[in-house]
Formats: structure tokens, sequence, C-alpha cells
């Protein structure tokens, strides 16, 4: 992560809605708001330019997905985290999503604290879907079964941390290594996984019997109650100036 704050692209084609986003995420500490683009295209230039640490990007583009997005730059920004909003997560867009090398998608009825923890989590390398999510992916998916390049011990022993939502720095921690070994680590199996994203993996380990999902325990909270809802995401208190 550069610097001390956050800092994060959001891409929605909905403008007031971007907007409302950009204000509450600028009003939370430790979190910069980089700039703001409205389709895949200009998205990427921006995003290629400045390099943030956390996307956050609507799934219906006028010019394709955030889906598409997350898969145009997760060669050249390894590191920027690509958070996917949906108004309607169902099976197929929850499929896309995970194998575009997307962290998870946030459903826009969500509250702005959890968006908040969720730009923080993202930022923090987890991997943003329920319990209940990933086990729809492996039912979608249950008929891909392939030969895989067998895991090194170390390998596994990060693939493990992945299925429990580890953060790349609690992971990094625990195994006595650098974040940077981390990630070489996640590469290669993300390669003989043949998956693009850690959700992917993850899912693709636990259909092999390689790990389980008893550990994942990562449940999003409820919306708060109170407050007004404007276009699904509620907004902060007033402003600080």
């Amino acid at each position: 992560m550069s610097g001390d704050k956050i800092r994060v692209v959001i891409v929605d084609d909905e403008r007031l809605f971007a907007e409302l986003l950009r204000v509450a995420l600028r009003g939370a500490e430790g979190i910069e708001v980089l700039a703001v683009a409205h389709d895949v295209r200009t998205a990427i230039a921006v995003l290629n330019e400045l390099r943030p640490d956390v996307v956050l990007a609507d799934y219906h583009l006028p010019d394709g997905t955030g889906a598409d997005l997350a898969r145009a730059i997760r060669g050249s920004l390894p590191d920027t985290a690509v958070l996917v909003l949906t108004a309607d997560p169902s099976a197929v867009t929850l499929n896309d999503v995970a194998r575009s090398g997307a962290v998870g998608h946030l459903t826009k009825e969500r509250g702005f604290a959890e968006v908040v923890e969720s730009v923080r989590s993202a930022a923090a390398g987890e991997i943003l879907f329920a319990p209940s999510e990933l086990q729809r992916l492996l039912l979608e998916s249950a008929a891909t079964r392939k030969e895989i390049e067998p895991l090194t011990a170390r390998e596994l022993e990060v693939l493990r941390l992945l299925a429990g939502g580890t953060s790349t720095s609690s992971a990094a921690e625990s195994l006595g290594i650098s974040t940077a070994t981390l990630r070489a680590h996640v590469q290669a199996v993300l390669r003989k996984l043949g998956a693009h994203s850690r959700l992917e993996a993850v899912a693709e380990a636990a259909r092999l019997g390689l790990v389980t999902l008893e550990s994942w325990t990562r449940e999003r909270p409820s919306p708060p109650r109170g407050g007004e809802v404007v276009g699904g995401i509620r907004p902060p208190s007033p402003e600080r100036p």
C-alpha cells in the first residue's frame, strides 16, 4: 500500500451514486479517493496512471463489466485489489467476478460502514466473499475437476491460510516470511491451480480436497439500522471540513 492512506479509485456509470460514494469514502479516516471513472476504457487509463490500492467498480458498465476491468489490469497492476459492486449477485455474476482476479464483491444495499471496512480488508489482501457465496461457487463449478501440478509444503501452508481468510500481512507474519515472498508463493499457487484470483484458488483447492471451508468464518455484518439509504449506500454523518 502506498503511503499512510489507502488510495481508492471508483468506477461507476451512475454519476450520482459514484459521487455519493466518493463523498462517503473521503470522510473515512485513512482513505483517499484519487479519481472517479465511468467506463472500463477510461478506468484502465486512470488506473495505470494512478496505481491505486483498491478499485471499487460497478459490475455493469457501458463498455463492459467490473470483472472485465479486473481481468484487464491483473497483469499490469497485480497489487491493486478490485472490489466489484453488484446490484444482483447472481450465480453467473459471482462466477465471473471470482474468475476475473477481483478480490470479491459488495452488494449495493450495504451500508457505508461496511463499504469502508471492505475497502480496508481488500487493501490488506483479504478475500471478500461470504462462506455461502463460496459454497455457491463450488456447486456451480463442481464439474471442472482437473489434474494439477503438486503444491509444495509451503504452498499448501499459504493456501490454507488463504482459505482461512487471513490477510497478506498476517499470513506472512505467521509463516515468518516477507510479504513479497508470500505473494510469490500465492502466484505459484494460482498458476498450479489454474486460478486467476485467490478466491478461485480456494474454491479449486476445496474441490480437490486440499483445504476445507470449516475455518472460513468471514461473514458480512448486516447493514446498520436507521438513517436514509441513498442509492443503496448509506451516506455518512455530515462531512468534516
